[in-house]
């Protein structure tokens, strides 16, 4: 599991990683770290996961080891103000006017540096209002198009704020986004070509534009090898022979051409990133809650591990 106390999960928009989060935060919960699952992007889709009928605007605990929060622009900004003014009675009179949410939504990067501040105010040491810190924190990140500036608005916003309070926010999210002990991007990918050609381009931008560290790139829903080589040779010979129930043919040639498209798209992640990506088990499950993740558990365990 990963070390790194943020663990940011991202891909193209329908590669399932809210999933892939989610069995990440299963796996690390699992073997006993305290875990916080943060979603950032659609409202709901950790939920129904979870099974639960909506996250909370606060860290709550849903499970054991596992507490689970929907992130809002709105509060963000306001824990941001509150941070960078001393006095509340001076930061709750400036949220109030309209002039200054305008203003401040201007700002590029303002609002994604005031979500990813309240992220890491969540790796802080717990104080005397949350009785136990938290171990990690999973990001449910946006789709690509938009993690990219969500990462990159600590170096957007430093020419706006390069000094004074909100400079050292800006200077201390951007370190930590950077360290690998502190940090670290997972890539979500389908045994797509549009999938894999997107997940190139994002770790290449993770990894090479922003500085964030990347772990191997996770590719999802990947079908089982239900055949070896014999077993290819001996369907082949009984199709030619005519000795073979047509619809058990069909599902042979169904599972032998979703496992190499397995292996194309293995091929290409590893060509476009220099690494070697994960597999992680298509789920052949009716439903996709928290307990039916532990296979896809197992598989980010042992690949990581590996």
């Amino acid at each position: 599991m990963p070390a790194a106390r943020l663990a940011i999960v991202t891909g193209k928009g329908g590669v399932g990683k809210t999933t892939v989060a989610a069995g990440l935060a299963r796996a690390a919960a699992r073997a006993g770290r305290n875990v916080l699952l943060v979603e950032i992007a659609i409202p709901g889709r950790l939920a129904s996961v979870l099974d639960v009928d909506e996250l909370p605007a606060v860290p709550t605990e849903v499970r054991p080891n596992l507490s689970a929060v929907s992130l809002d622009e709105g509060l963000a900004l306001e824990h941001l103000v509150d941070r960078l003014l001393p006095m509340r009675l001076l930061s709750r009179r400036l949220l109030s006017s309209e002039t200054f949410r305008i203003v401040a939504a201007a700002v590029p990067g303002i609002l994604e540096v005031a979500l990813l501040a309240q992220i890491h105010g969540w790796l802080e040491p717990a104080s005397g209002i949350r009785r136990k810190g938290f171990d990690l924190v999973i990001l449910d990140a946006p789709a690509s198009g938009h993690s990219v500036p969500l990462l990159s608005s600590p170096n957007t916003l430093a020419g706006v704020a390069s000094f004074g309070p909100l400079g050292d926010v800006v200077r201390k999210i951007s370190a930590s986004l950077r360290d690998p002990k502190r940090t670290v991007a997972f890539v979500v990918a389908l045994p797509e070509e549009w999938a894999v050609a997107e997940a190139i381009e994002l770790f290449e931008s993770l990894r090479d534009e922003l500085g964030v560290p990347v772990a191997r790139p996770l590719l999802n829903a990947a079908y089982p090898r239900r055949f070896s080589k014999t077993d290819e040779r001996l369907i082949g010979e009984a199709e030619a022979a005519g000795t073979i129930d047509p619809e058990l043919l069909v599902a042979a040639h169904h599972f032998l051409e979703r496992r190499e498209a397995v292996h194309r798209q293995v091929r290409a992640l590893r060509n476009g990133t220099g690494e070697k990506p994960v597999e992680l088990p298509y789920l052949f499950s009716p439903t996709m809650l928290w307990d039916d993740l532990d296979p896809l558990a197992d598989a980010v365990q042992a690949g990581l591990d590996s």
